[in-house]
């Protein structure tokens, strides 16, 4: 993987997480001293570029190519499906089974994520190759997923 091939996976997954929100329950007798305001969460993770990138695996551009590819049209399938769901399914189901016929926004954020580290995870893990028939197979199932999606369904070709 090159040095541009891990940003694009962490920017990848980071847009697909659910926003975070914080609700506080105010007691029935409520006065400003019994108020509890919630710390904010600062988290920080410096590390220079060059100790990232000699831990990267190296691969050909054609692997970054596939995979980069791979990534952005499951960005595109779950921007499509998730629109579906915010329009309460109207007139659709999904026909992935492992998400069922009427998933929600977090249950569609949870197994994109989750397919592209696995994905990703996988082909890391296999021969060269092999990896670049992995990410094929990969990205060709996802170019038909959006195709079919976009003109048998008529749902628009959108990310957001």
């Amino acid at each position: 993987m090159s040095r541009c091939a891990i940003p694009l996976v962490v920017a990848v997954l980071a847009s697909l997480a659910p926003q975070v929100g914080f609700a506080q329950r105010t007691p029935l007798s409520y006065s400003p001293a019994t108020a509890v305001t919630p710390a904010p969460l600062d988290l920080r993770v410096s590390m220079p570029i060059n100790k990232v990138t000699q831990h990267a695996p190296s691969w050909s551009a054609t692997d970054i190519g596939l995979a980069s590819g791979f990534l952005a049209l499951l960005w595109v399938d779950a921007s499509q499906t998730r629109s579906l769901a915010r329009n309460n399914w109207n007139g659709y189901h999904e026909t992935n089974p492992v998400l069922g016929r009427q998933p929600t926004e977090g249950q569609i954020n949870t197994y994109t994520a989750t397919v592209a580290v696995a994905t990703v995870g996988i082909a890391q893990a296999l021969p060269p190759r092999t990896r670049r028939w992995w990410l094929g197979v990969a990205l060709a199932l996802e170019a038909y997923t959006v195709y079919h999606t976009t003109s048998r369904l008529g749902v628009s070709l959108s990310v957001r």
